[in-house]
């Protein structure tokens, strides 16, 4: 079986990272419980979710010779409206993916993940539920 693209491999290790988001290993949520790598909502509305997409990928200008790249992503949160601390929770819940991928490096031909931007959303598209999105830039060698 064919090795996965280097791309992917990068997106399964941030999710296996994020996946370690646990009150119990000193986080402030549990959304590390609920991580999907394809771009689809979480088909509780009733339920956290936290979904990883790539956006693109990119050549890194500041690199000679083309062989660097860099893949932009996003880690969508989703909280229902129904909880009384929906905002915050979303506020805790971008805290802690910026803590979780602060320094860290997701594979050896890669640099530290980014956290670009960070924008909360009030019921998207008239759901039930309270976004946050994290957008996040991986620089890595191909």
């Amino acid at each position: 079986m064919a090795e996965p693209a280097p791309t992917w491999r990068l997106l399964e290790r941030i999710a296996e990272r994020l996946a370690e988001i646990q009150i119990r290993d000193g986080y402030r949520t549990d959304i590390g419980a609920a991580i999907a790598l394809e771009p689809a909502q979480h088909p509780d509305d009733a339920a956290e979710g936290l979904t990883l997409a790539s956006l693109g990928i990119q050549r890194d200008a500041s690199k000679p010779h083309g062989r660097y790249r860099l893949l932009q992503a996003l880690a969508e949160a989703t909280v229902p409206v129904s909880l009384a601390n929906a905002h915050a929770r979303s506020h805790a819940i971008a805290a802690d993916i910026e803590d979780a991928l602060d320094d860290w490096i997701p594979l050896p031909s890669a640099l530290p993940v980014q956290v670009e931007d960070v924008v909360f959303l009030d019921r998207p598209e008239g759901l039930p539920v309270v976004a946050v999105q994290v957008a996040l830039t991986i620089r890595y060698r191909r």
